[in-house]
């Protein structure tokens, strides 16, 4: 049995799917299982997969015959996976050498961390790249802490390496009351920040290429004003459901739901945003469908 498992989810990722594997097939730990979970794709995504698992024995295919949509899909690594460890990686997304090693030994010397997570390396044709390191946050235990993992997180960390047992709860628990893939990273992430189960790794490197994705709003288009509301609302009413639910006392309890409103600002959609959509009344069609 490895020690990792790396679920690679995919759609029509033909044209960066090598590059991702070649990163993965290199990392400087090498007890791990590639699973490449391709969603139906029609594309050459396949082809690439099956010559990857003639290269390596440590990669696996596996096609779904049917498009399952993207958030299933990325469930399905988990329900099958059979180790303590596992990790998603976007076909798109590359990292240092060293991240699935580092993040490891990090989880192996921190039996606490339901997750450990790395620096943050954001690219794009067309900005400049941005790098994010996690801090280590001070006074753990305090509701201080859970406050500073909350506003330092990084949608890169649902790419970090998790403790599968934790995340296939967490993951199950959100999607049924978060049915959506915007967002949903950072509400799958959020019962982990609120218990203080994150080890960071700014030492090695996450690479998140900003690029569109299959489940991606079709250029132009935007979510109906209603729709950012509506996703706020289940957002941090999930988010309040784990505070509530959480050991902490009453007085720490509205401590961190005090910060929430500002949290729920920068994870979904900003009220700045939905106000001036408000005020020039665009009613576009939903861009979001069931497809995810």
């Amino acid at each position: 049995m490895p020690k990792v498992i790396v679920g690679v989810p995919v759609y029509n990722g033909g044209d960066q799917l090598a590059e991702c594997l070649e990163c993965l097939i290199s990392q400087t730990l090498k007890d791990i299982e590639i699973r490449i979970y391709d969603n139906a794709s029609w594309d050459h995504t396949g082809e690439i997969a099956q010559e990857y698992v003639r290269k390596d024995p440590r990669v696996k295919y596996v096609r779904h015959p049917e498009n399952i949509r993207a958030m299933p899909n990325f469930l399905s690594v988990l329900r099958d996976c059979e180790t303590e460890f596992v990790m998603w990686r976007a076909h798109d997304d590359l990292s240092s050498p060293d991240y699935i090693e580092g993040l490891y030994n990090a989880l192996i010397a921190d039996p606490t961390a339901n997750v450990a997570v790395a620096s943050t390396r954001s690219t794009s044709r067309n900005k400049e790249v941005r790098l994010s390191r996690p801090r280590p946050f001070k006074g753990k235990g305090t509701v201080s802490a859970v406050i500073q993992l909350m506003f330092n997180s990084h949608a890169g960390w649902f790419y970090g390496l998790w403790r599968r047992d934790a995340l296939l709860a967490d993951f199950q628990d959100c999607w049924a009351a978060f049915p959506h893939p915007w967002a949903l990273d950072h509400l799958i992430l959020f019962p982990s920040l609120l218990k203080r189960a994150v080890a960071v790794v700014p030492e090695v490197t996450f690479i998140q290429r900003l690029v569109t994705k299959s489940y991606s709003p079709a250029k132009g288009t935007k979510p109906p004003v209603e729709h950012m509301i509506a996703l706020r609302h289940l957002f941090a009413a999930q988010c309040r459901h784990y505070i509530d639910r959480s050991s902490y006392s009453a007085l720490q309890k509205i401590l961190i739901r005090a910060a929430l409103p500002i949290y729920v600002d920068r994870r979904v959609y900003k009220l700045r945003k939905i106000i001036k959509r408000k005020l020039f009344r665009d009613r576009s069609l939903p861009a979001y469908g069931n497809e995810f």
